[in-house]
């Protein structure tokens, strides 16, 4: 990520504007372990600044759809991330957003760790129909998808179209979130 020097006084206007987190957001492209361990400590130590001023951080460490070896970089990630997630403090919570797993459940551990208020999956930039069928494998995870909501919705359609265009998003997302 890049710096973010002015984000504690952001934070305290967030926080005095009812926000609820932030999200803190990393590309990871390829299994590199010694990578891998920077990004996710590099989410952690702004998810501890986030969590000093009573927000939610929501911590993002996006494995690329197309990294060469994602099976493998989704290990290392975990592994990382149960080892931060291990170290906060017993009160406190964070929200993951993550890539959707090449191994179904992969993430259950995560999902039931008490440090996890919930964790959540990006689309990643598969098509709707791939995302949904990724997503209702994985228990307990819920969407928090933009580009397959967005998928198929353009300017050009009317407006009756363009809603009913989105009801259909919405509804497969939802019913793919209901594991």
């Amino acid at each position: 990520m890049k710096p973010m020097p002015t984000l504690d006084a952001l934070l305290v206007k967030a926080r005095s504007k009812g926000i609820f987190g932030t999200k803190e957001r990393s590309v990871i492209k390829q299994a590199n372990s010694d990578g891998i361990r920077a990004v996710v400590a590099q989410q952690f130590e702004v998810a501890n600044q986030v969590l000093g001023h009573g927000l939610t951080p929501i911590v993002e460490p996006e494995v690329d759809i197309h990294c060469p070896d994602k099976a493998g970089a989704e290990k290392l990630l975990k592994a990382e991330l149960l080892a931060q997630l291990n170290r906060l403090p017993s009160d406190k919570q964070v929200i993951l957003k993550l890539t959707l797993p090449e191994v179904d459940n992969f993430y259950s551990d995560l999902v039931a760790h008490p440090r996890v208020l919930k964790v959540v999956a990006l689309s990643g930039g598969y098509s709707r129909d791939e995302a949904n069928a990724r997503l209702s494998r994985q228990k307990g995870v819920i969407a928090s998808f933009s580009r397959a909501l967005t998928e198929g919705l353009t300017a050009q359609q009317s407006e009756a179209e363009f809603n009913a265009a989105l009801d259909r998003s919405i509804e497969g997302i939802y019913q793919a979130s209901r594991t």
